[in-house]
């Protein structure tokens, strides 16, 4: 959760008296952002990956810059579980 925070992929919640007062994720170190958003991007684009098969089921209920941005949240988790864990990732089969 704190590198998430780190990368500024976590949307921010701030919710006063049932009113949102902001989404944006503005926090955070932009060139990591937008590095892993252009990684998130390339692997939603490529055909029979998990990523491309998650970006479009939530590109069904929602924007699809939001979309990335939770793709992107998802390739940082696995790049810091594979760095963390020392095992080649495993793509799960569909």
């Amino acid at each position: 959760a704190a590198l998430v925070g780190w990368a500024g992929l976590r949307p921010r919640n701030d919710v006063s008296a049932g009113k949102v007062k902001g989404r944006k994720t503005l926090h955070g170190n932009k060139y990591l952002r937008k590095i892993l958003i252009q990684c998130a991007w390339g692997a939603s684009r490529t055909k029979s990956s998990g990523f491309s098969k998650r970006f479009n089921a939530l590109r069904k209920r929602m924007n699809h810059n939001k979309a990335l941005m939770a793709n992107a949240r998802k390739l940082l988790v696995v790049i810091y579980n594979i760095l963390a864990k020392r095992q080649p990732y495993l793509a799960k089969a569909a």
